[in-house]
This record gives structure tokens, sequence and C-alpha cells, in this order.
């Protein structure tokens, strides 16, 4: 599988993850709603530095890899602009990532994440749509 492949694989998935999100959110599972979008966002910020060649590291959080994109002359300025901000979601999401998961452990049941499950939705398709016209416009370019 070439990197193009592995990009547009892996924003297939993310796109199924980001429709999980958003059933969550429907059915106000808001601890679901926030692990989908933190898995959405890491899938499509993944996609695209397959797509790029770009090692990264095999954990959730990928914002620090990812935030060098921003200094990438070869890609375009309306990502650049946005690599800042959607690292940060990409670090905030992946932070909260294990607590929505599994923090019935600490006892926390889904309403602890009411309050935040639009933000990570919207981070998400966020995320999922700039990574997705990225790769859409380095396939065009190819």
């Amino acid at each position: 599988m070439n990197g193009l492949e592995a990009a547009l694989s892996g924003l297939s998935r993310a796109a199924r993850w980001l429709r999980g999100a958003e059933r969550a959110y429907e059915d106000r599972r808001w601890d679901d709603v926030v692990y989908s979008s933190q898995m959405c966002a890491e899938g499509s910020a993944k996609s695209v530095l397959l797509l790029l060649g770009i090692d990264y590291p095999k954990e959730h959080d990928v914002s620090d890899v990812f935030s060098e994109l921003a200094g990438r002359p070869d890609l375009p300025d309306w990502f650049r602009e946005a690599v800042p901000s959607m690292s940060e979601r990409i670090a905030e999401l992946a932070g909260l990532r294990g607590l929505a998961g599994y923090g019935y452990e600490s006892g926390l049941g889904a309403d602890h994440f009411e309050g935040y499950a639009g933000e990570a939705l919207e981070a998400a398709r966020t995320i999922h749509s700039l990574c997705g016209r990225l790769v859409d416009s380095l396939r065009r370019e190819a």
C-alpha cells in the first residue's frame, strides 16, 4: 500500500469514527462522543503524516509531529495556518481519550463529558475536513 492509499484508507476510517461521534451525540452518550472524536482526529492527522512520508510515534497524541507541518512551505497556506489550532486540539483530545474510555474506573459517568462533547465533535469535524481537503489537494497535484 502506498502513501496515498494508506492516507485515503485512514481518512475513510476516521470518517467512520466521526459518524460514530455524531451518533453518540444524538444519543447523548457524551463519553463516547469524546472518545470517537479523538479517534477521528488522530486518524485524520496520521493520514496526512502517512501521505507525506512522515514517521510518527505509535501513540494517540501525534500533535508534536503534526505541528511541524506549519513550517512546510510545500503545503498550502490555508493548511499551514490551521496546523497550530489542529495540533492543540489533537493534544487536548488525546489527553481526554483515556478518561472518556475508562472514566468509569474512577467513578465518572458519561455525563461528566456533557459540557465538552459538542466542542470535541466540532474539533473532530474540522480536523477531518481540513486533512481530507489537503489529501485531496495533494492527490490532484500528483
